[in-house]
């Protein structure tokens, strides 16, 4: 009789256990599905009623940026090293302990947003070489009040290499755009 009883919680355990798991899979499957072009499944049944929207208000978009997207890189003219501290997840950073790489990505932005989009220019080589082959600076003022991105850079924008193409022995050079600029900084 008491191994019966014994079997029948490990049996209501297993039963709740299983619907939660559908229930919170389900939910999954709605809300990725309501952000999913016009497809041959056009209702999973009570998705209107649940109103994904207004549980998950941001979507998957959220969560994620296009792979494809240009990275942005400020390197120094000087000795062709990067000069800011980003991503936030090196070690350098102490796995995101440390917050200067976030101070330098609204300096960037800041400096970046000064110049007009015909400054930037088509470079079919590594990024260092073009910018180590141009003439004239342009002349930016650093507005922040304590400058971390100062004197002779270079901006890049440049697209990953595709993941088609991880494989490849070679070392693949992507184009990007450039643009040498010379960071004037507040004295504080």
């Amino acid at each position: 009789m008491k191994e019966r009883k014994e079997k029948q919680k490990y049996l209501k355990y297993g039963i709740v256990f299983l619907l939660a798991v559908l229930f919170w899979s389900y939910i999954f499957i709605a809300s990725i599905h309501r952000v999913l072009p016009h497809n041959p499944i056009t209702s999973l049944p009570l998705a209107e009623e649940l109103n994904i929207e207004t549980w998950l208000p941001q979507g998957w978009g959220f969560f994620s940026k296009d792979p494809r997207e240009p990275s942005f890189q400020i390197i120094s003219v000087e000795d062709s090293e990067e000069v800011v501290y980003w991503p936030n997840n090196r070690v350098k950073n102490y796995f995101g302990l440390k917050r200067l790489g976030r101070s330098q990505g609204i300096e960037a932005g800041l400096i970046s947003s000064k110049l007009s989009q015909d400054s930037l220019v088509d470079c079919e080589d590594d990024p260092r070489t073009c910018l180590e082959n141009f003439k004239e600076s342009i002349e930016v003022e650093n507005p922040t009040p304590l400058p971390t991105l100062c004197g002779d850079l270079g901006i890049v924008y440049q697209e990953p290499v595709p993941w088609a193409w991880s494989k490849n022995s070679k070392e693949i050079t992507m184009p990007s755009q450039v643009v040498r600029v010379n960071v004037e900084c507040s004295e504080t």
